[in-house]
């Protein structure tokens, strides 16, 4: 490793999860945390590389890096290594404990979430961020489908072309039932990929759902209000679609829905 590229990485580094109250700050030894961070079990790093220009071969020496093993996020926004580096990471044996993974603006296609969903290593991955990708309909069924990726509490598929179908195809996920999270803000989604999502028991631990820029219309709300697996929906953003009714109108018929017993908070503009 070029020590330019060891260097960046470091200094790069910052601890998430101290278990430090904030009465006993000023009281601790900062490199004894660091210290006792390193040595953990559990991984406690976040590592920022957003926007660095990280290419493959730098990915490749950042998979080989013994530090790895103790990050719980990694961020790799806006970076050179297209689907080969998404390969490359979902490899890592060193991402096993790994947490959370931010991929979004890398130009990524289907090979990229069918790379993540096969991983054998990334099976304590609890929030995935794509957002701003080339992801459609065969990187979805990939996804719905993985014993990997079963865990994901938070999924951020914002901005990629999944279409009614993409929307369908993780609608009819077998294993994706940890979900709190989920995003799909402008995916081309329409009323026809609402339904299928709304027909499905992929919503049932959800608690904020982003629906905004899709097209939708005011058919929505009625598949909304009808669904059944909306039990615990606690926040809902239908922004920038095309319904004909106000804020106002579309809160007072979601909250008189028996289906959706945990609604409060609507954003719409």
């Amino acid at each position: 490793m070029s020590p330019l590229f060891e260097s960046l990485l470091r200094h790069s580094m910052t601890l998430v999860q101290s278990g430090v109250e904030n009465s006993e700050a000023l009281m601790v030894d900062e490199g004894k945390m660091f210290s006792d961070a390193e040595s953990s079990e559990v991984p406690k790093f976040k590592l920022d590389l957003n926007d660095k220009e990280v290419n493959l071969e730098e990915l490749e020496e950042l998979a080989a890096w013994p530090r790895l093993r103790t990050v719980r996020q990694l961020h790799l926004d806006a970076n050179e290594f297209g689907d080969e580096g998404v390969e490359l990471l979902a490899q890592t044996p060193a991402l096993a404990r790994l947490h959370t993974l931010s991929l979004a603006h890398n130009k990524l296609t289907d090979r990229s979430l069918r790379a993540l969903a096969g991983s054998p290593y990334l099976t304590q991955l609890r929030a995935l961020f794509i957002q701003y990708n080339r992801l459609g309909p065969e990187g979805l069924e990939a996804l719905a489908g993985s014993e990997a990726l079963a865990g994901l509490e938070l999924l951020y598929l914002k901005v990629n072309p999944l279409g009614a179908e993409g929307v369908a195809r993780l609608a009819a996920s077998p294993r994706l039932r940890a979900l709190r999270e989920l995003y799909l803000e402008r995916v081309r989604m329409s009323d026809a990929g609402l339904e299928a999502l709304c027909g499905s028991s992929l919503l049932d631990t959800v608690e904020k759902l982003y629906l905004g820029d899709n097209g939708l219309d005011a058919r929505a709300v009625d598949l909304l209000c009808r669904s059944g697996h909306l039990k615990r929906l606690i926040a809902l953003d239908l922004g920038k679609n095309p319904i004909p009714l106000s804020a106002e109108a579309i809160k007072e018929r979601l909250r008189a829905s028996p289906h959706l017993p945990a609604f409060k908070f609507l954003y719409f503009d």
